[in-house]
């Protein structure tokens, strides 16, 4: 039996599916090629842009830069070079005036410069330190009462009282040695020892510091200054009223360590009945102060007073109780 031959169609059917099937590949090669090559150029052209964009900053940042540069290097100097001549002259009067406060200022200086050494005789150690090595002024605070009464003028009352009528106080050689002797103690008085000046006759007043504090330090010259100065415009007068004064100074806030009474006798007051008082009158008015019993050293310089026997033996009593001393200085004590 013969065999069929094979029919060609077939293949051609087949090589045209083959071929068909080439070109679509074909086709889709060449679309993703186009593709890619497209997205590399929008990321350079991108990449372009903001490379151009940055350096616009950049640009704008250097104008600006330059810019506040140029505002800084602005001199303000014309301004100041434009003042006018009425501010040259205001300004020139200003300093005349400050070179004429600074002259006052220094005027001022040397004129308390020579008030302190018009008190340059305090200067420690006293020339009077003989006298006054027995006191015994103990620190921190020490107080110094001078009597202010009438009978500071003389050595007997009956010259005091032509003294008063006269009116030559302030020039009595008693009073004025009392004076001194303030002086001198305080001059006597160690480093680190405060010191309160009161002054008692009818009426007791500080003459130092103030009312509240009437302590000052006696090597703080200005303070000295001041408590001298009231010292040297002192009047004596009237009585001398001891209890007051222990009352007083008892009622300070810092109570003192030691005490001095710079004094010629027995106290003399309150006198209610304006009489001559005895010898037992004054005798009592020492005893009323005595009640207000200062517990601290009790020193005492009597000054010479006639028909006031008694006053020694008291103050002496009186400064062995608490451990103080009474003096009974020369008549020529302290120099003048």
């Amino acid at each position: 039996m013969k065999r069929r031959d094979a029919q060609s169609s077939a293949l051609s059917f087949i090589d045209c599916i083959c071929c068909g099937f080439g070109a679509v590949l074909l086709l889709f090669i060449l679309t993703a090629k186009s593709q890619i090559v497209e997205s590399r150029e929008t990321a350079t052209q991108a990449l372009a842009a903001e490379q151009t964009v940055q350096q616009a900053i950049e640009q704008a940042t250097a104008k600006q830069k330059a810019l506040d540069k140029d505002i800084a290097a602005l001199d303000p100097q014309p301004k100041a070079n434009s003042t006018t001549l009425a501010q040259l002259a205001a300004e020139q009067t200003r300093l005349a005036k400050a070179v004429e406060d600074q002259s006052d200022a220094l005027a001022a200086l040397d004129s308390e410069s020579k008030d302190v050494d018009a008190i340059a005789g305090l200067n420690r150690p006293s020339a009077d330190q003989s006298y006054l090595s027995g006191l015994r002024l103990r620190g921190p605070r020490a107080v110094i009462l001078l009597e202010s009464s009438g009978s500071m003028l003389a050595t007997d009352a009956q010259s005091a009282l032509e003294i008063i009528r006269n009116g030559s106080g302030a020039t009595a050689e008693k009073w004025l040695r009392a004076k001194a002797a303030v002086r001198a103690v305080i001059a006597a008085i160690p480093q680190g020892t405060k010191v309160a000046v009161f002054h008692m006759n009818e009426r007791t007043s500080a003459l130092s510091g103030s009312p509240k504090d009437p302590y000052i330090d006696p090597y703080e010259n200005a303070a000295l200054l001041a408590t001298l100065e009231r010292l040297d415009t002192l009047e004596a007068s009237g009585g001398s009223d001891l209890t007051k004064a222990l009352r007083i100074i008892s009622g300070i806030q810092q109570r003192p360590s030691s005490l001095l009474l710079i004094s010629d006798g027995l106290p003399s007051a309150p006198n209610p009945s304006q009489r001559s008082l005895t010898e037992a009158d004054r005798v009592k008015l020492f005893n009323a102060a005595m009640a207000t019993r200062p517990n601290y050293p009790f020193n005492t310089i009597l000054l010479p007073f006639d028909g006031d026997p008694s006053a020694a033996g008291l103050y002496w009593k009186l400064s062995a109780r608490t451990n103080g001393i009474t003096l009974i200085p020369d008549n020529d004590w302290p120099t003048l």
